[in-house]
């Protein structure tokens, strides 16, 4: 008798591979004694390994169709699955609509509705994905049924379960059972948390603070994350990303500080692992969230190697642009890339003279922000200067204001650019609207440049926006750090004057007049005195202010603005001497350093010998 089974089956088999699928499809059990019957149940199932290996879409269908009366659980589960592959993998003759819209695919949904209750949670969720996927509605019957069962099993869900249903269901038309299961998911999440959470795997940790990101989990939470992936020494490119767009995604907190740090080495070191892509979106991330009180988004080894990445794979013109335009908005200067940027320009004249003006936008901002120059520069100026109609693009990305300033720096006065900042409706708009502090700071660069060194275009410049009117109302809230050693060193407060202006637009945080020899001279004007420029100064006497430098005074990597720089020459084209000191340097000083570090700064831009109070000497 066993022989005789093992016959029949053998005769079976050879004609299935013969016959192909369509013989395949023909055969039913029903067809065999009972005793084969039960022999084929326990070897292989021929209909689930078809499913697995079918090489079209077509033949999925096809099978769906000729077996739907004996597909169990399993089939239905293994032909979504397949579905799902070849479409995924650009291996399927239908699209996405054709499947949907196909009959077989209609019986298998009905099948699958069928026999739901049987299934397995996790097929039920990737049933879920296949049928999302291919577009069956939210509000459709199987959709329903699918999250039902979910809703029902919730608690019984895994971490991974979870943060793949959250994701799934943010793509999914909103309904009442899709929101409260959007409620439920965070909730079960945070529960499951303590004891589902697998320490070794940093992957899986990543993916964990990912759904933190996009939730709003409570502190312990996200603490018990942050320590787990603190366990680990470094992480892999995509787990080291990962980490750093979800802490990107999250509230600042000073708790992300040393994860982020860790995971900004680990992408360092694995950095030529990302596509250009996946490395500027992590670069502009971290740049949106930059800001003085979330420091830890800014780290300079990583923005250099990004520069690096463009320059070490050639990447061109257009990609040292973008990284360019990034590092221009938070004002971070890097002469590599300027330099690799003009050398383009250089070979290829076409970026400028056919160019984007964003681009020329891009280029001065970035090579105004510090006094360099980068290589090919006499070129590149040149190209600049003969470019047409850039002050007809409507690009929102350009702010005018700062473009014209950036120009001026750079002793390129392009009429048309000018023109359109200065022109008294769109000031009008810039200081009694908008009334940003930056807006007035490049107003005054193009200001001081155009009267120091271009007083033939004086006719542009606007008495009703005159710098010494406008700067009173677009000040920093400032403390001036420096007021007490100065008042220490020379003797008083009646020796220094805080908190002026200049009328060329220039904030002074402090000044001191010293007649020869050295000595400081009281100043008795009364509290009304704003302007450096009312302070009489006999002839033989020296007037000196005092700029403590915060950071703005600064690119974000320590090198002195050119529109600092500017603000330096306008004092001192009044008559002033200027002494620039860096707050952050002075700060940083021992206590006993600090006086005689302000006095040797005096004493090195005046060049006089100071006369201090014997109380510090």
């Amino acid at each position: 008798m066993a022989q005789a089974i093992k016959g029949a089956i053998a005769t079976h088999m050879r004609r299935l591979y013969q016959g192909g699928p369509r013989l395949f499809c023909s055969f039913s059990r029903n067809n065999l004694p009972s005793e084969v019957t039960t022999k084929y149940a326990q070897s292989t199932d021929f209909l689930l390994n078809n499913l697995k290996n079918a090489n079209s879409t077509k033949n999925v269908l096809d099978m769906v169709s000729q077996h739907n009366d004996i597909m169990n659980n399993k089939h239905v589960i293994q032909a979504l699955r397949s579905l799902f592959t070849l479409q995924k993998n650009g291996n399927s003759e239908m699209s996405t609509n054709e499947i949907l819209a196909h009959q077989d695919f209609r019986k298998l949904c009905r099948k699958l509705r069928s026999q739901a209750a049987s299934i397995e949670l996790g097929d039920i969720i990737e049933a879920l994905k296949v049928v999302s996927y291919v577009g069956v509605p939210a509000d459709s019957t199987i959709f329903q049924v699918l999250l039902q069962l979910i809703r029902h099993n919730v608690n019984h869900l895994n971490l991974q379960q979870i943060i793949f249903l959250e994701f799934l269901l943010t793509q999914t038309k909103s309904s009442p059972l899709v929101e409260a299961l959007k409620i439920a998911l965070p909730m079960v999440f945070e529960i499951h948390l303590p004891v589902k959470m697998d320490y070794d795997n940093a992957a899986h940790l990543a993916d964990c603070l990912y759904f933190a990101s996009r939730n709003a989990l409570n502190v312990e939470s996200i603490e018990k994350l942050v320590n787990a992936l603190m366990g680990h020494r470094e992480f892999d490119a995509k787990t080291a990303k990962s980490v750093v767009w979800s802490i990107c995604d999250m509230e600042p907190d000073e708790m992300f500080r040393p994860l982020m740090n860790r995971a900004i080495d680990s992408l360092i070191v694995h950095l030529d692992e990302l596509s250009f892509n996946e490395m500027e979106t992590t670069l502009t991330k971290l740049i949106s969230r930059f800001g003085q009180k979330c420091t830890y988004f800014y780290n300079e080894t990583f923005y250099d190697s990004c520069a690096n990445y463009v320059i070490d794979k050639d990447l061109g013109f257009k990609q040292s642009i973008y990284i360019l335009r990034k590092f221009g908005r938070i004002n971070y200067h890097h002469k590599f890339m300027l330099d690799y940027m003009s050398k383009k320009v250089y070979e290829n004249p076409e970026f400028i003279t056919k160019g984007d003006p964003l681009d020329i936008y891009s280029i001065a901002v970035s090579t105004a922000l510090s006094e360099y120059r980068p290589v090919h520069w006499d070129t590149l100026k040149d190209l600049i200067i003969r470019s047409e109609n850039v002050a007809n693009s409507a690009k929102k990305e350009i702010i005018w204001i700062k473009f014209a300033a950036a120009l001026c720096l750079l002793d390129i006065y392009k009429l048309d650019v000018l023109t359109k900042c200065l022109n008294e409706n769109f000031l009008n708009a810039l200081f009694n609207k908008k009334r940003f502090k930056s807006d007035f700071e490049n107003y005054a660069t193009i200001w001081q440049c155009i009267k120091l060194f271009k007083p033939e275009l004086n006719c542009l410049l606007s008495t009703k926006f005159d710098p010494q009117v406008l700067v009173k109302h677009f000040r920093h809230n400032l403390d001036f750090p420096l007021e007490g050693a100065l008042h220490k060193a020379l003797g008083g407060d009646k020796y220094v004057k805080t908190d002026l202006y200049s009328k060329m637009g220039v904030e002074v945080d402090h000044v001191v007049v010293f007649r020869k020899g050295g000595y400081p001279v009281a100043m008795n004007y009364s509290e009304d005195l704003e302007f450096v420029e009312d302070i009489d100064v006999p002839s033989d006497n020296q007037l000196v202010a005092i700029l403590g430098l915060r950071h703005f005074g600064y690119t974000l990597n320590k090198k002195m603005r050119s529109s600092t720089n500017m603000a330096i020459r306008a004092l001192e084209a009044n008559g002033c001497q200027v002494v620039p000191v860096c707050l952050e340097v002075w700060e940083g000083l021992p206590d006993f350093e600090k006086i005689p570090y302000l006095m040797q700064a005096i004493k090195e831009r005046t060049d006089s010998d100071l006369n201090v109070t014997e109380s510090v000497i």
